[in-house]
């Protein structure tokens, strides 16, 4: 939603390259991380980021980190939770979750550049950052979900797996809204007034 606002070097592509190895560095090093909720399931900052950074630099920026961010996991690099890596967790219970990203960071990024580009939503930028976050996330755990399911060969509780998950959502949702308030601010206040 801030790309618009973002003049690093003067030409728009370099900028983009700019973002997205600020973006892809922040996933790979930050993604791993785990937060221990109560009951003992561990939340990742993954879902959070690969969003992220699609509503503050637009779906072009968003994406390609992501697909970055996918492919350097699956040549080895340990960025994916808990440090894993490799192209065997494409096909595992998280393939899903990962095949997500990418179309979560679409979606997210679409989603803010159009936002951003309506009075109404703008004027209410930060609401309306959260709602996409929120929405983000969500459609990673409905696809991630449904591809675990799909792989299970006993009953599955969409349910019960969204009553365990939603905590960490909420938890990531507002991390994200956070930090895209604080981003939003301090974007403000270097941009010159005219």
């Amino acid at each position: 939603m801030f790309r618009s606002k973002i003049n690093i070097s003067g030409s728009q592509i370099i900028d983009d390259l700019i973002l997205i190895a600020i973006s892809l560095s922040a996933i790979t090093f930050l993604g791993s991380f785990q937060l221990d909720l109560v009951n003992g399931l561990p939340i990742t900052l993954q879902s959070l980021l690969v969003v992220e950074f699609a509503l503050l630099f637009g779906a072009r920026v968003g994406l390609i980190s992501v697909i970055s961010y996918l492919i350097i996991g699956g040549l080895g690099a340990p960025v994916f939770s808990g440090g894993a890596s490799g192209w065997e967790h494409f096909t595992g219970p998280t393939g899903g979750f990962l095949i997500a990203f990418s179309i979560a960071a679409l979606f997210c990024g679409v989603a803010a550049d159009l936002a951003s580009k309506n009075e109404a939503l703008n004027k209410h930028i930060f609401i309306t950052g959260a709602i996409i976050l929120f929405l983000s996330q969500t459609l990673i755990l409905i696809l991630g979900l449904g591809w675990q399911d799909a792989l299970t060969t006993s009953s599955f509780s969409y349910s019960a797996a969204i009553d365990v998950l939603m905590p960490g959502l909420l938890v990531k949702t507002a991390i994200g809204t956070i930090a895209f308030v604080l981003f939003g601010r301090a974007l403000n206040n270097l941009t010159p007034k005219s």
